[in-house]
């Protein structure tokens, strides 16, 4: 079965900027290339091409993502984004995605195969707090609305059970961080 890791990537020098306070412009971009990094070497354990779905020049052309297929990025956020990587996911034969945010810096290979071959059409893979998703897999021909944002663990269960099919709440602790906000990452960084 070939399986789609979506990541999308807003920008290496803008994203993460409700980390500013913690560290200043050029290391909150070393820790966003460090993030793409990371997350692309992660999708490749997945048996199927990595759609990098990004607006920046500077993510399509580093290093990392060379062996990654680019998908422009409509400019509608983060639905639309992943809505597009769905759809070139779909053109290419996938039978499962796997949406993969960059900031997940604990997850492992066997955290991401976990996701992508639970045995229920959709997985979600939320927050340490329960309320956002950090990892969500599901079957590539469901006509499911993508709903990151505040409150998304619920809203992709929710939308499940709307299309009534069976849904994963798969409670992996190296997906259980993200790093969204200052304490997320002096957290982080306090594991050492």
């Amino acid at each position: 079965m070939t399986v789609s890791a979506i990541v999308p990537v807003r920008s290496l020098s803008d994203g993460k900027r409700r980390l500013a306070g913690a560290m200043d412009d050029a290391a909150r971009a070393a820790l966003n290339e460090e993030f793409l990094v990371r997350t692309l070497a992660l999708a490749g354990a997945l048996p199927g091409p990595t759609l990098l779905v990004s607006p920046d020049e500077a993510v399509a052309a580093h290093p990392a993502a060379a062996d990654a297929v680019l998908v422009e990025d409509p400019g509608l956020g983060l639905n639309a984004a992943v809505e597009a990587g769905r759809e070139a996911a779909r053109r290419l034969g996938a039978a499962r995605i796997v949406v993969l945010p960059s900031d997940l810096p604990t997850a492992r290979p066997d955290d991401v195969l976990a996701l992508a071959n639970a045995a229920s059409p959709v997985a979600v893979a939320p927050d340490r707090h329960r309320r956002g998703t950090n990892g969500l897999a599901l079957d590539a021909g469901l006509d499911f609305a993508f709903r990151f944002g505040a409150g998304s663990f619920a809203a992709h269960m929710a939308e499940a059970a709307r299309l009534g099919v069976a849904a994963q709440a798969l409670d992996n602790p190296g997906l259980a961080l993200d790093i969204d906000t200052p304490q997320d990452w002096r957290d982080w960084r306090g594991r050492g």
